[in-house]
């Protein structure tokens, strides 16, 4: 068959879009991860995953904020800071995870270690747990469930540049530092913003706030696998990385590129990357199915952060929601981090977000409501 001149260029670049490249033990991205974004467009839902809460009445001056199914209320009387903890809600840089089982949600304090909510958001308290979570600072976490033992708990300490495995005892604690191999046995930076478990064995690391590396770990025993991967040129801070189960796929948000790198976690090639509006400074994501909760530091043309939800499977942002300009949260500048919570069956069932914000610091919660369009 004869090759032409245009097979012949576009069979090189094949090969530069899809192909990993790897120096000893450190690996580049594929280029298409970089420079092939899909632009989320915007679609209104008029239903969602669960059936529509009961009709609600708004109070005098109250407000709700997002579109079509996807509308949320303030829920302030939820998430009550402790009062031992108050005076360092400010400087919180953190993160917000949820146990399902346990109907149990815990937001990372600086200064504090772990905050516990219980009693459907209702109850708060500072957990007792083991001192190394209050030295640092619980930047990113991940919780997976092991059945009848306690969960496993995954926390990115970008202070004191480690990796902390504990469970929901908080008690006894693993940790890892900084990797000695590839970059990092010449180059002492190591900030972790973000760990994610992709099974009992296997747990994902982001370096974001060091050389913008992600890296997988073994957990028993708990060891890094020596094999480096991203960089720069995957993203300029590379913030978060969440594992989606059903696909056995990795999600990484690439803050000041607004994106969403979406990559099969067994070849990491890019499936797709998804582009937020301009401007749009992307955290951290959480899921709920085919939804995706986006925490944004910022949004477009330097606005405060919103929360977007996105439907993974049409590629599209079906709400945006905006806690400051809408709901009154004035210290909700910057949104850090986001979580689905959802309890209750039936008609008894109720859908929140949960969300912290940085500089100033805050937590809050949000919850679905039913209105007119």
């Amino acid at each position: 068959m004869k090759i032409t001149a245009f097979q012949s260029i576009c069979g090189v670049l094949s090969a530069l879009f899809f192909a990993p490249v790897t120096f000893a033990h450190e690996a580049v991205a594929p280029e298409l991860v970089v420079t092939n974004s899909l632009p989320l467009p915007f679609l209104v839902e008029t239903r969602g995953p669960v059936g529509r809460p009961k009709p609600t009445m708004l109070a005098s001056g109250q407000h709700a904020s997002g579109q079509g199914f996807w509308k949320f209320v303030s829920a302030r009387e939820l998430v009550p800071v402790p009062a031992a903890a108050q005076t360092k809600v400010t400087g919180a840089h953190g993160t917000i995870i949820v146990d399902k089982v346990a109907d149990i949600a815990y937001w990372g304090l600086q200064g504090v270690g772990w905050i516990g909510f219980s009693n459907r958001l209702s109850a708060a308290w500072i957990v007792a747990g083991n001192p190394v979570f209050a030295a640092g600072n619980i930047h990113g976490a991940d919780l997976l469930p092991r059945g009848k033992q306690p969960p496993l708990i995954a926390a990115a300490d970008n202070v004191s540049g480690k990796i902390h495995v504990t469970d929901t005892t908080f008690q006894n604690v693993e940790t890892l530092t900084r990797p000695g191999f590839g970059s990092y046995a010449t180059n002492k930076t190591f900030a972790p913003t973000d760990a994610a478990f992709a099974s009992l064995t296997e747990l994902w690391i982001v370096d974001g706030y060091g050389q913008q590396k992600f890296i997988s770990a073994d957990l028993s025993p708990l060891r890094w696998r020596e094999t480096i991967h991203g960089g720069t040129e995957f993203s300029k801070t590379l913030h978060g990385v969440t594992y989606d189960k059903a696909h056995d796929d990795l999600l990484f948000s690439a803050r000041p590129e607004g994106q969403l790198k979406h990559l099969a976690r067994k070849s990491l090639r890019a499936k797709d990357i998804l582009g937020l509006p301009a401007g749009t400074l992307l955290c951290d994501v959480d899921l709920w199915g085919d939804y995706c909760l986006a925490a944004c530091l910022d949004g477009a043309n330097k606005s405060p952060g919103p929360l977007y939800i996105i439907n993974l499977k049409k590629r599209a942002i079906v709400s945006t929601i905006k806690p400051k300009e809408d709901l009154g949260y004035t210290d909700a500048q910057h949104i850090h981090d986001a979580a689905w919570y959802v309890t209750g069956k039936g008609r008894d069932q109720e859908v929140y977000l949960l969300f912290t914000n940085w500089n100033p610091g805050g937590v809050g919660a949000l919850k679905l409501v039913n209105l007119p369009d």
